[in-house]
């Protein structure tokens, strides 16, 4: 198979797969089990197989597809080989696997936060302290690093693919990029979980963005834009929640 038509089948595949996690995230916001989507790790074992489910169905659906150019690339790479098909499920499973970790990372997270907060007259604070750190991340070098690596992939195969130890090193560049993916992503995910993940529209539309960041030209510019917004609108919040109870204050 000639390097472009790899390529282009290896786009139809990744759009396949993510598709099938739109649809299957969308069938789940309309079924009895809607109420599963919430990221609550609370409810043991079950609690957090639901929430992987879930989070993965998210990652398919709104991630995975952002990582085309790297796939591409990589099986144009490949095209002389036989064995091309199983090394980019590698790659990819590799970057899932990061991404599922990641989930569990931030559930948790989000369950010790809440967890301190409830029942104290604070709650109204963790949607505007998580857009808080969300946008001051967004503005971090660290964000700009992974999203430049997240927008030349190239350097990833280049410093990860041999061809000596195949299935190895597609595994090491499926997690190379999903971190460097995570890493520009992280404050969207901070939104997200947040907003919570019961709304399956909103973790598209942020998938949309992080998208934009990735591949549009102007990305890099709108990536800071992302975290200016974020901060004003924790801003925007804490004022308008201090201000209310000010108000009822005086009465």
């Amino acid at each position: 198979m000639t390097g472009p038509a790899a390529s282009s089948r290896t786009t139809i595949a990744i759009a396949a797969v993510a598709v099938a996690g739109t649809a299957g995230l969308l069938a789940w916001q309309l079924s009895p089990a809607r109420s599963l989507l919430e990221h609550d790790l609370a409810a043991g074992w079950a609690g957090v197989g639901w929430f992987t489910l879930s989070w993965s169905l998210m990652t398919v659906a709104t991630m995975l597809p952002t990582s085309l150019p790297l796939l591409r690339a990589f099986a144009r790479m490949l095209a002389h080989r036989r064995d091309a098909d199983r090394l980019i499920a590698t790659v990819v499973a590799g970057y899932l696997a990061t991404w599922a970790v990641a989930g569990l990372a931030f559930a948790a997270l989000d369950a010790l936060v809440r967890a301190v907060v409830a029942g104290t007259p604070y709650v109204w604070a963790v949607p505007s302290l998580s857009l808080l750190v969300a946008g001051a991340y967004q503005l971090s070098g660290t964000a700009a690093r992974c999203l430049t690596a997240c927008r030349t992939p190239f350097g990833i195969l280049a410093r990860r693919w041999a061809g000596r130890r195949p299935h190895t090193e597609a595994a090491l560049i499926g997690l190379d990029h999903g971190l460097y993916c995570l890493g520009c992503c992280a404050g969207l995910m901070v939104v997200m979980f947040a907003a919570g993940m019961a709304n399956p529209v909103l973790m598209i539309a942020l998938g949309g963005v992080a998208a934009l960041h990735k591949h549009a030209p102007w990305g890099a510019s709108l990536a800071r834009v992302t975290g200016v917004v974020m901060i004003v609108a924790a801003v925007a919040i804490g004022v308008a929640h201090l201000t209310g109870a000010a108000g009822h204050g005086g009465h």
